[in-house]
């Protein structure tokens, strides 16, 4: 996978619920793409000027008032009860797949639940995203969810600075093939362990990172560090 590649895609920015201080430390938003709100995520949209196409989730947490506000200018409303299986994080991601999606952009702020925040990470790996390029904006960090599901293997290449703050991780299980290039400390064919904290903290030394897994799954977390 190519994050940065120019040609055609169906872009989606997913917004997620937390706070965000300073907005921009998100970066620039795709162009042209369809924006989704997972409840209150819908409060991310003016800051981040966006126009929200669809706001799904059980609103137990979106403001009423600009909840109904954006219903009246025409914006679709999905609601699901509070008793489902799935989070409203969950249920975004699964629509912006539906709809042909081919590359996301998630943004989520920081929240005082730890529960949801983890689960922002698990739902990368939704079975209906396996075909989707994904980048997930946090914090001032950038994440990509790295899933060698059909066991040939799988990589992505991420456009970064020299300097910049790199962690290479497995979820789920351990992750076996690692390769990696543009890195300080370059691993090539290995394993990394999941109860192991070998792969963070590594530093870009070029302004593309190439990351390959055979088997199992990765978060590579890219965060803004001092040029060396």
């Amino acid at each position: 996978m190519n994050f940065d590649d120019a040609s055609e895609k169906r872009h989606f920015v997913v917004l997620l619920g937390g706070e965000i201080h300073d907005i921009a430390s998100i970066g620039a938003m795709p162009q042209n793409a369809t924006v989704i709100a997972a409840d209150s995520g819908l409060h991310l949209a003016e800051p981040l000027g966006l126009s929200v196409s669809t706001v799904v989730g059980d609103m137990d947490s979106v403001d009423a008032t600009a909840l109904a506000a954006v219903e009246a200018l025409g914006t679709q409303i999905l609601r699901f009860s509070p008793d489902k299986d799935a989070s409203d994080a969950e249920l975004a991601l699964s629509h912006a797949a539906s709809l042909g999606a081919t590359h996301l952009t998630v943004v989520t702020g920081r929240s005082d639940r730890l529960d949801h925040e983890l689960g922002n990470f698990a739902v990368l790996f939704l079975h209906e995203l396996r075909r989707c390029e994904v980048e997930l904006r946090v914090a001032g960090a950038r994440v990509f969810p790295l899933d060698a599901h059909d066991g040939t293997g799988s990589s992505l290449r991420i456009r970064c600075a020299v300097g910049d703050i790199v962690g290479v991780l497995p979820f789920g299980g351990d992750a076996h093939g690692v390769t990696t290039t543009g890195l300080h400390w370059a691993l090539s064919n290995e394993t990394l362990a999941v109860n192991s904290s070998r792969g963070i903290s590594n530093r870009a030394v070029d302004d593309e990172v190439h990351v390959r897994v055979t088997s199992g799954r990765l978060l590579v977390t890219v965060t803004k560090g001092s040029r060396s």
